[in-house]
């Protein structure tokens, strides 16, 4: 999950205060692509996907650095898209946690 954090945060500016965005005002959109691939822990969670959930429900992420850890940093302008397949083959099925916020659309091929 660190390392899906810090390639979102490595595109964003910081505004002021805990807030960041895309440089100049612009707004940036996300693709998590085949989320449907991350290993169920022995928990049952999906690390990644718990992290995606909160940048999408809550609107960023918490602080990594040692500082500041535990305080929220809000992600301004941004919009996420994701991919994924269904489950099966290898593939997992995503939490409902994460299907609650996202709105689906299916392209099926024959």
């Amino acid at each position: 999950p660190r390392l899906a954090q810090y390639s979102v945060e490595a595109e964003l500016d910081k505004r002021g205060g805990k807030k960041f965005g895309p440089p100049n005002g612009k707004k940036m959109t996300i693709f998590f692509d085949d989320v449907s691939m991350p290993e169920v822990n022995k928990w049952g969670d999906q690390t990644t996907l718990e992290l995606v959930r909160l940048a999408v429900e809550y609107g960023g992420f918490y602080f990594l650095d040692k500082d500041k850890r535990g305080d929220f940093k809000t992600c301004e302008n941004l919009q996420y898209l994701a991919a994924k397949q269904h489950p099966g083959s290898g593939k997992n099925d995503i939490p409902n946690r994460l299907k609650r916020p996202l709105n689906s659309c299916q392209h099926l091929t024959t």
